[in-house]
């Protein structure tokens, strides 16, 4: 694991962190306060340090905390050092700009999403773009876009179905009955 403990902690673990834990909540669908009520500890631990102006740093034992219930650590990332560009497409298959991803291999597709995602409670959003792993072989409990009537929508497998965190209301849909285009590991905000 990084060594939090120091007082001087060097920018680039400051940011793998930040990264790791934005993607733990974005993957999860957690909140901040969500993460921390599980992990046993306060959630201004997590908003704090992401707040850009914070010189705060989370402690060892808070970190080890939010790593049990996250299931990764930021360690897990920054020693994956893959990084490689690839194109956002829309809905249409058209190139809208290129990103720079880090640390997901096999075929991975970078998606702008036009329409909203039916995932807007879990944080993603119309506009956003999400990286889709889409040879993962997605299980229970895993954010996945799926293609169906209504558009590319992303939801969460629970068991054989697929539950959306929206704002509007989306009925579970069976996974069965959807086209999986593959599972979401990381969403890159539109601000």
């Amino acid at each position: 694991m990084i060594a939090f403990m120091h007082n001087t902690v060097d920018e680039l673990e400051r940011k793998a962190l930040k990264v790791w834990m934005r993607g733990v909540m974005a993957n999860h669908g957690m909140s901040a306060y969500e993460w921390a009520k599980r992990a046993g500890t306060s959630s201004t631990n997590i908003t704090r340090f992401l707040n850009q102006e914070s010189k705060y740093i989370p402690s060892s034992r808070t970190v080890a905390k939010l790593v049990q219930i996250a299931g990764t650590s930021p360690h897990d990332i920054n020693a994956d050092t893959t990084s490689r560009t690839i194109e956002v497409l829309n809905v249409k298959g058209e190139r809208m700009r290129y990103v720079n991803v880090h640390g997901v291999e096999g075929k991975v597709l970078a998606m702008e999403l036009q329409q909203n995602s039916g995932y807007g409670n879990g944080h993603i959003n119309k506009g956003d773009t999400i990286i889709i792993q889409e040879d993962a072989k997605p299980k229970d409990m895993d954010v996945i876009m799926f293609e169906c009537e209504d558009g590319f929508l992303v939801g969460q497998i629970m068991g054989k179905m697929i539950v959306h965190k929206s704002v509007e209301y989306h009925n579970p849909r069976v996974l069965a009955d959807v086209s999986v285009v593959g599972k979401v590991v990381q969403c890159i905000k539109n601000f």
